[in-house]
């Protein structure tokens, strides 16, 4: 009977401990879904030594990607939609991080595929991550929207969390910017990895 009840115990705590194991494993993922990336200081003004040439007469957003990072996906699909949406009074550039060191085309990701499909967009490669930072990128998928004249008008993410896509505030907002020139915010956070990261592998993990 002792014997038994050792045996019971056992088990007991061994269900204890993997519940709290799988609850712990839940909290974390949701603190890194929920967490956002560096914001960097966005230029207030289209920065003149950049290499991506604004098309004059309309807005122009700029995404700043990581071509390994997961989390840009949603920020492509988001993107995707706000082109289909707002195609006509927006012209849109993505830059692909090309790091040091890396081997000529490496930039060519799932992501490159996805963005250059977008109708419309124009895909660059940023050697370097110089036109990132001078737009003052730090995370892949961060957007950056001026209007005709070369004014900030939104700087962040436009996903509501890492890798997710559906509703959410910063696409909200550049939707509004360039649909009806104004929206209730400016900035929103940024959710991906950071451009700063030198890649992992070639397999498409960041």
């Amino acid at each position: 009977m002792i014997h038994l009840l050792r045996r019971f115990d056992w088990f007991a705590t061994a269900g204890i401990a993997w519940v709290v194991a799988v609850c712990a494993g839940f909290i974390l993922l949701a603190s890194y879904t929920s967490t956002p990336g560096a914001v960097g200081d966005p230029a207030g003004r289209w920065p003149a030594s950049s290499r991506v040439v604004p098309e004059p007469g309309r807005a122009n957003l700029v995404m700043a990607v990581h071509p390994l990072c997961p989390c840009t996906r949603a920020s492509i699909a988001e993107l995707s939609r706000i082109a289909a949406r707002c195609g006509d009074a927006v012209s849109v550039h993505v830059l692909f991080l090309r790091p040091d060191g890396v081997d000529q085309a490496w930039e060519e990701s799932d992501l490159w595929t996805a963005a250059a499909a977008i109708p419309g967009t124009r895909v660059h490669v940023d050697r370097g991550g110089l036109d990132a930072a001078r737009f003052g990128a730090a995370t892949s998928g961060h957007v950056v929207l001026y209007d005709a004249n070369g004014t900030l008008l939104y700087s962040g993410g436009i996903t509501g969390s890492r890798g997710h896509e559906g509703d959410n505030r910063g696409r909200e907002a550049v939707i509004s910017f360039l649909t009806t020139g104004r929206a209730h915010q400016d900035c929103g956070p940024v959710f991906g990895c950071p451009l700063t990261a030198p890649p992992a592998d070639s397999s498409g993990d960041s």
